[in-house]
């Protein structure tokens, strides 16, 4: 769609968020975010062509992702999104460089078998990563705005707490939000396959 292409940040933010237009809006976002990821990615992961750039990308795509949705200029006390989203792009580089070095540093002390089962162990993890991805998407249509980033942020194994802290409600919000969201998506069975399938 070039119409999306004219959007301001403001309305591309909006349709990130729940518009029908939201991939098209996230595309054109990456676009004009891309220079910023590639500098974040290269002053981590250097400026090669190589898995650990390709999979830091697409780290840096998810964190875009993120902080479209979580950006809120009003409790960001003048914060910028370029800057928000830069600060998210790092602490998402940063983490994945942390776990890279701890299964670095696992692997290379593992005998040949324990080495297989940490393999078979990766790519469970990928596809179980893969599955979440598969749910959030099916999640943004049945659940608010305020319901999915609970959902999305307990998948990553926020706790409540943190959770209420983050999207600036109470504890007893993200309960109750938690509470509408397991009626929500019990009522979905293709929505419940796939979280039987993660758990």
């Amino acid at each position: 769609m070039n119409l999306i292409k004219n959007y301001s940040l403001d309305e591309l933010l909006h349709e990130i968020r729940g518009g029908s237009l939201s991939d098209e809006a996230f595309s054109e976002l990456v676009q004009r975010y891309m220079p910023l990821i590639n500098k974040r990615v290269a002053a981590y992961f250097g400026a090669e062509d190589t898995t650990d750039r390709s999979e830091a990308v697409q780290e840096a795509h998810i964190a875009l992702h993120s902080a479209a949705v979580t950006y809120d200029a009003d409790k960001c006390d003048g914060v910028s999104f370029g800057l928000y989203a830069g600060v998210c792009v790092s602490n998402r580089l940063k983490s994945l460089l942390r776990r890279n070095a701890k299964e670095s540093d696992r692997v290379e002390h593992l005998s040949e078998p324990e080495r297989i089962a940490s393999l078979q162990d990766v790519e469970s993890s990928l596809a179980t990563r893969d599955l979440c991805e598969r749910v959030l998407v099916m999640a943004r249509a049945v659940l608010s705005e305020f319901e999915y980033e609970v959902f999305r942020m307990s998948l990553e194994s926020y706790s409540t707490k943190d959770i209420a802290s983050v999207l600036g409600r109470t504890a007893k919000s993200v309960d109750n939000a938690k509470f509408r969201i397991s009626k929500r998506l019990s009522e979905n069975k293709q929505i419940c396959s796939i979280l039987s399938a993660i758990q």
